[in-house]
């Protein structure tokens, strides 16, 4: 059962993932030395932390379309729960860095790893997430420079280079449950009746 943490723990995943891959590259270790270095703060709260050189920041949660129709699941002696609610959450990457070619270099290592690794499933995932053994996907998100450039201005900040990125599907589960009567006979009756 994934817990109201998914939010959180779908972000540790992630920085966790990108971690272990970037202390293996000695070119992209050197930009990014520990992984207290990788934040989920926004661009904004960071922009005065020199310690910080990639934010992954969580800008936007939606229900994902494609699974909103699905049928309760089964709870505890009889009862049954509404489905799970399952979340698209898109994520703003930035480069911290200063230089142009160091925060070319960086997002060009994100990219590398969440292509190679664009599923995440059992050791990558973290909390919750690990317990309920449902795949992660990480899906590039090419959203257009317009919508990029809104959220740069909703932080009060001039455009950096970034990118975005989608984790589909995290799932949400309720903790509303209901009883049920369960059908203990059918009576089907064909025909007319006098």
């Amino acid at each position: 059962m994934s817990e109201y943490t998914v939010l959180a723990e779908v972000g540790e995943s992630l920085v966790q993932v990108l971690w272990e891959e970037i202390q293996q590259d000695p070119q992209v270790s050197v930009l990014i030395d520990n992984e207290n270095r990788i934040s989920l703060e926004s661009p904004f709260d960071l922009r005065d932390n020199d310690a910080v050189r990639l934010s992954i920041y969580l800008y936007r949660v939606v229900e994902d379309p494609n699974t909103k129709n699905r049928f309760p699941v089964a709870g505890n002696g009889g009862t049954v729960r509404k489905p799970p609610l399952t979340l698209d959450l898109h994520y703003l990457i930035t480069p911290m860095v200063g230089a142009p070619r160091e925060q070319q270099i960086l997002l060009g290592k994100v990219m590398q790893v969440l292509y190679d690794r664009a599923i995440l499933e059992g050791n990558d995932l973290a909390g919750s997430l690990a317990a309920v053994n449902e795949p992660l996907r990480i899906i590039l998100n090419s959203v257009s420079l317009e919508e990029t450039a809104r959220v740069w201005q909703a932080m009060e900040m001039s455009y950096r280079l970034s990118v975005c990125y989608m984790a589909r599907v995290a799932i949400l589960d309720s903790t509303r449950e209901r009883y049920i009567q369960p059908v203990l006979q059918k009576n089907s009756v064909y025909g007319e009746q006098n």
